[in-house]
């Protein structure tokens, strides 16, 4: 076998390969096997037919077709790592010409583009506040009280949070439906648990009350019920008073600063995981804004089509159509295409980003992260083909680099409130690579 590279464009490398009838010699048994799996010969069974009457049914050319498919993937892989080069999506056969003793064939390559220079990585981005506000230490400690509340019995109209003693009924067709029966149910007013429209129903009844409307009921698939609802007792939750003593003993903590303490520690780094997606989302845009990558028209397709189809996964598993989702949320489809194409471009210019921050800072695996690749390919590829197996490790290997360039950005860009103060982020990836680890 012969091949020449060609570079064709800034984007696209040509190989040309020639390869000779007796190159495919190492192939042809194997051809004839797959061959063989769907021939029918009269009085063989498929896969047990002679190699003789594989080569009589189909004859000479056809095998050296099925050969040329078994030996061409794996010689243009070949080529590939030899050369060098690392190509952005798979390679596409654009033409295939047997001649006397060969085959010429050429096969186009589109190439990862290259940054020549990084834009500034110490860029600043103004974030949210990670301090807790005062309201969000009240919720939270409403929410302590409220696992703690009792109820009692109060004489005037319900109101939502109220717990109501109830018995409920239901007709379909003036026959009673048992699955939709309860007798002394407490019923939190506010719910909305039961039936769509009930609470609406019973906000502002008082005791005694018999309450009849038809309604939805989800929860066994029923539509325009007739549902009674008799209202026999009305209780008010009885929030338990916040005092340090209280605190001791029905908390893990031993006052009411103790525990203050604790919730805006808590509420900050809920905060701070939220504002830390928000600082990578702004830095990456600024990144790639100032980058001013012009993509190949063939990657930005081919990586739409990657996020169409686990996009496409994912409304199957929820047994949802695309007509479905398209009506729902009122995109049409050249928005929808719009939004693959926008999703794309950010994904692939952030690639082409980190593999330059890889090879500036000159970013290395070390021997914990190779030594968690090596676990995974020995768990997880024991099926795997030798191609297979070297583009999965591969994959990984990038990917890992990848995660290292993007903590260095997130390292090296700053980020601020509103008032210019800095803003730490820096434990919220110290815990997630503590994850990764883990994993």
């Amino acid at each position: 076998m012969k091949y020449k590279v060609k570079k064709v464009g800034d984007f696209e490398n040509n190989i040309e390969i020639d390869i000779d009838f007796e190159d495919l010699e190492s192939k042809k048994d194997e051809a004839i096997n797959k061959i063989s799996k769907s021939l029918k010969v009269k009085g063989f069974r498929p896969g047990k037919i002679p190699k003789n009457i594989v080569e009589r049914e189909v004859g000479e050319d056809y095998i050296l077709e099925e050969s040329i498919d078994l030996y061409l993937p794996e010689q243009i892989f070949e080529i590939l790592q030899k050369e060098e080069i690392n190509p952005a999506v798979r390679p596409v056969v654009k033409d295939l010409k047997k001649e006397k003793k060969s085959y010429k064939v050429d096969v186009l390559i589109t190439l990862w583009p290259k940054l020549s220079k990084l834009p500034k990585l110490n860029q600043t981005v103004t974030v949210d506040s990670i301090a807790p506000t005062e309201e969000e230490i009240d919720d939270q400690t409403e929410r302590i009280k409220l696992q703690f509340a009792d109820v009692a019995k109060v004489e005037r109209p319900s109101k939502t949070s109220d717990y109501l003693l109830v018995n409920i009924s239901s007709k379909e067709n003036e026959k009673e439906l048992e699955d939709f029966s309860y007798q002394d149910y407490l019923y939190e007013l506010g719910s909305n648990s039961l039936t769509p429209s009930m609470d609406s129903k019973l906000e502002g009844v008082s005791t005694g009350a018999i309450i009849k409307f038809n309604d939805d009921i989800p929860s066994i698939g029923k539509s325009n019920i007739e549902i009674t609802v008799l209202v026999k007792e009305i209780k008010e939750k009885v929030m338990p008073e916040l005092t340090d003593d209280w605190v001791s003993s029905m908390t893990e903590f031993e006052s009411i600063k103790e525990m203050n303490e604790e919730l805006y520690k808590n509420i900050e780094m809920v905060k701070k995981r939220q504002v830390a997606n928000q600082y990578q989302g702004l830095l990456t845009s600024k990144l790639i804004e100032e980058s001013k990558l012009e993509l190949p028209e063939q990657l930005v397709i081919a990586e739409m089509d990657s996020i169409l189809r686990n996009f496409m996964g994912e409304l199957n598993q929820n047994n949802i159509k695309i007509e479905d989702y398209l009506q729902m949320t009122g995109l049409t489809e050249e928005a929808l295409q719009e939004d693959l194409k926008n999703q794309a471009t950010r994904n692939l210019s952030m690639v082409v980003i980190l593999d330059k921050v890889v090879e500036d800072k000159e970013i290395q695996l070390d021997e914990k992260e190779i030594k968690f690749i090596d676990e995974h390919m020995e768990s997880h590829d024991e099926e795997a083909t030798g191609i297979e197996s070297v583009s999965h490790r591969l994959n990984l290997e990038s990917e890992s680099l990848r995660n290292k360039a993007m903590l260095h950005i997130l390292q090296e860009g700053v980020s601020v409130d509103e008032n210019g103060e800095k803003v730490y982020l820096q434990d919220v990836y110290n815990q997630d690579e503590e994850i990764r680890e883990e994993e």
